[in-house]
């Protein structure tokens, strides 16, 4: 106890030397705490949103990704994570044939510029089959009706982004879009995606149009670049994820360029690289923290030098070299300490800032805590170690004759 009073009176003396060593702590925590944040954060609405869309849904994608390992295959050519050539009508129909899937729609992507007024409109258009929200059931008709088959001609159902851009205040129902300068009639409008704030932007942009009008507009090439299959609620994933895999092989002729991803896989895949990106960049910023250490020892040498003749002082009344080194380690530990706790009453005031600002929810967990205060233990003490020492070591008659 004596070691920390001495050790806070020494911080309390010394206020802006201190503050102005613990710098490099503080920025260092704030940074490190606020990034691990915003990716835990961003890993909690990945999580809300691939929930959200129900256990028993799968995604079928060209190129083949090695989901165990959380990267694609070394064989897999990354052309194929993109093209719309891989995957076909009759890779639908196989699937279809699969007991246990209750519902299989694809998405093709539509490359153009949708515009109202003859201003563009930021949407995304796809092109599927009837039953897409059915499929996809974080989707759901607000207002109208999806197009009722895949020769509808040229009909769309928008997502609310595109509404409130182009029909903010009328019923869009019956009123038109042009996609590639051709006229469309809107015949249904999407609810708001509630399964994550931060993604359902993704969705409200959507315009999705039939599955034949889609090919027509991509100048008569059909073109799948996903594929939607739901299981019935009572199957077993595992086993439909299987049987879908082996129908597809079976319709490409045993070549095996094409993943089938579980909600699990998707999460998996999302977790993987969050974390690792979250650790790089999280490295980075710790840098801070050991130059941070660094002006910590630095200080601390000049504190021991300073105090020389009060060193010598208490060596003369009895005090044991463990004793001054434990005082100058505390006084160190203590620096960094604070440091710390500044640095996490930053992040979290940038973290209600972010929240407050966009959809993101940064998350600070127990565990970064701890992690933050540990370290800054950590650095207290390795730094402050080598002062601390070159205290104890003083000859105490050298140390009382220093001025």
């Amino acid at each position: 106890m004596e070691s920390i009073k001495t050790a806070l009176l020494s911080i309390w003396t010394n206020k802006i030397r201190s503050m102005l060593t613990v710098l490099g702590i503080v920025i260092g925590v704030a940074s490190v705490t606020t990034l691990v944040s915003l990716g835990q954060g961003l890993k909690n609405e990945v999580s809300s949103l691939i929930r959200g869309f129900g256990s028993n849904l799968m995604f079928v994608t060209a190129g083949k990704i090695d989901t165990k390992s959380g990267s694609s295959a070394t064989s897999a050519n990354p052309a194929n994570f993109i093209a719309g050539d891989i995957l076909t009508v009759k890779d639908i129909d196989a699937i279809k044939s699969v007991s246990g899937v209750t519902e299989v729609a694809p998405m093709s992507l539509v490359a153009g510029v949708v515009t109202s007024e003859n201003k563009p409109v930021g949407a995304t258009v796809t092109g599927t089959y009837p039953n897409f929200d059915k499929a996809l059931e974080v989707l759901k008709i607000k207002d109208g009706k999806m197009f009722e088959s895949n020769s509808a001609g040229n009909v769309v159902v928008i997502g609310p982004q595109v509404k409130k851009d182009v029909y903010p205040d009328t019923d869009a129902i019956g009123k038109t879009i042009e996609i590639n300068k051709i006229p469309f009639t809107i015949v249904g409008v999407f609810a708001d995606v509630e399964a994550s704030s931060i993604f359902g932007s993704e969705f409200g942009s959507l315009a999705v149009v039939p599955f034949d009008t889609a090919t027509t507009l991509n100048k008569g090439k059909v073109t799948i670049n996903r594929i939607v299959v739901k299981a019935a609620n009572d199957a077993k994933v595992t086993k439909v994820k299987e049987d879908v895999t082996a129908a597809i092989l079976a319709s490409h002729n045993g070549e095996d360029n094409f993943s089938v991803l579980t909600q699990d896989d998707i999460l998996g895949l999302f977790d993987q690289f969050l974390s690792l990106a979250t650790t790089l960049v999280s490295a980075i910023a710790a840098i801070s923290l050991v130059v941070g250490g660094i002006g910590i020892m630095n200080i601390m040498l000049v504190t021991v030098t300073e105090r020389t003749k009060e060193i010598g002082l208490r060596k003369a009344v009895g005090a044991t070299k463990t004793e001054i080194a434990l005082q100058f380690l505390v006084e160190a530990v203590f620096v960094t300490l604070i440091g710390g706790l500044i640095g996490l009453g930053i992040s979290f005031g940038v973290g209600m800032i972010v929240a407050a600002k966009t959809p993101l929810t940064p998350s600070i967990t127990p565990d970064v805590i701890f992690v933050a205060l540990g370290v800054s233990t950590v650095i207290g003490i390795i730094f402050g170690l080598w002062p601390a020492l070159r205290a104890a070591g003083k000859d105490p008659i050298e140390a009382l004759r220093y001025e």
